[in-house]
């Protein structure tokens, strides 16, 4: 008996899309785990709490309208040439010259920090946690050369946490607006399931501005540095370690034993920089090795940062901006790594309340232990 043949032929799943154009759009669009993208919150919030509470107490006198810096000194400075914008944008300090209005504007300002760090209502703390950023980086009294990356990278967390999902049915108007509690520093995960496991286009797109947009502070630093012939001639570091105020004869003079060898020194170190900034694009997304000197470079730049060219600030701005480079499989397994050390994993178990045998018992359980050998297959 013949059994008549189907006239349906099976056909074949579509090859994934390949090629310049979808890797692009794989780039930009992809869904990722968001483990990056909170991660990146809370060292930046770390940060930016670090920046802010030094300024405690002295709110009426720095940020004041009629404070060291008035308003007369903000008009007349305005007119001058050459500027950066941001000094001469908007400030939430604007509104009163009152003490006590200047003192509630910056604690709550620091609340709000607080509270986008352990992410709690994350779509309405990072708004605040930028506009805080924004009022505070608009004195030129206090500027400083690093501010532009505050404002980038709270700028784009907060975009990254208006775009991470979670809007869908199923969600309360208040989880709409404020944000989900999957994000929240210590939220206990469900079953099986790691913190912030649920794949995300906004993450990875928030987190895509980011890097590109530092890469390209990098490379138009590197590119403003030539336009000083002191970096030409490899002499830059020595007025970072000899500023105007700071230098005395007895110091000049310990220089004589070997001059070459300081010069030689100096050289070195000018034109590493140089290379390490021109050549970020090219190893900042490279996985393996290169990571070693995206990373590594960072460090060395805190370091000098922190004991050589005394701008404490601008170090940790740049190891935490690298460290957004960094892929959620990388992540996962850091957060796995970290997790091993005696004390650690106890810890942590007992602020998520998350029992032994979860994500956080070690490299070997669920979701940890698949994404470090993803990450560890692709290194």
């Amino acid at each position: 008996m013949n059994t008549p043949k189907s006239t349906l032929t099976p056909t074949k799943p579509a090859a994934p899309a390949s090629g310049i154009i979808a890797s692009w759009v794989n780039f930009w669009f992809a869904p990722v785990d968001p483990v990056g993208l909170h991660a990146l919150r809370v060292l930046a919030g770390l940060l930016f709490l670090f920046w802010l509470l030094p300024l405690a107490g002295q709110q009426q006198a720095l940020f004041g309208l009629d404070g060291l810096f008035d308003a007369k000194a903000y008009v007349e400075s305005s007119r001058l040439p050459d500027l950066p914008p941001h000094l001469f944008g908007w400030s939430a300090t604007y509104l009163s010259a009152n003490p006590v209005v200047l003192g509630v504007i910056f604690w709550v300002s620091i609340a709000a920090v607080v509270l986008f760090t352990l992410g709690v209502a994350t779509r309405f703390t990072g708004v605040l946690t930028w506009v805080a950023v924004v009022s505070y980086t608009a004195n030129p009294a206090i500027s400083y050369d690093a501010d532009p990356l505050l404002l980038m990278l709270a700028f784009y967390l907060m975009i990254g946490y208006l775009l991470l999902g979670q809007w869908g049915a199923g969600r309360s108007l208040l989880t709409r607006l404020l944000g989900p509690r999957e994000t929240w520093l210590f939220h206990r995960p469900a079953t099986g399931a790691a913190f912030g496991s649920g794949e995300s286009v906004g993450a990875n797109l928030a987190l895509r501005l980011f890097q590109v947009h530092f890469a390209i502070a990098m490379v138009a630093s590197g590119l403003h540095k030539l336009q000083v012939k002191e970096w030409w001639n490899g002499l830059a570091p020595w007025f970072y370690l000899n500023t105007p105020f700071g230098t005395t004869a007895e110091r000049v003079q310990a220089y004589r034993p070997s001059p070459e060898s300081y010069l030689t020194l100096f050289t070195l170190a000018a034109y590493l920089v140089l290379a390490w900034q021109f050549a970020f694009p090219a190893f900042a997304w490279r996985r393996g090795a290169w990571r070693a000197v995206l990373l590594g470079g960072a460090a060395v730049g805190w370091l000098a940062c922190a004991f050589w060219v005394s701008l404490p600030l601008f170090g940790p701005i740049l190891v935490v901006s690298c460290l957004g480079f960094l892929s959620a499989g990388e992540w996962r397994w850091l957060q796995s790594f970290v997790a091993e050390f005696p004390g650690v994993r106890s810890v942590l178990r007992r602020l998520s309340r998350v029992p032994d045998g979860s994500v956080l018992a070690g490299p070997k359980s669920g979701a940890v232990a698949r994404a470090a050998a993803v990450s560890v297959g692709q290194r």
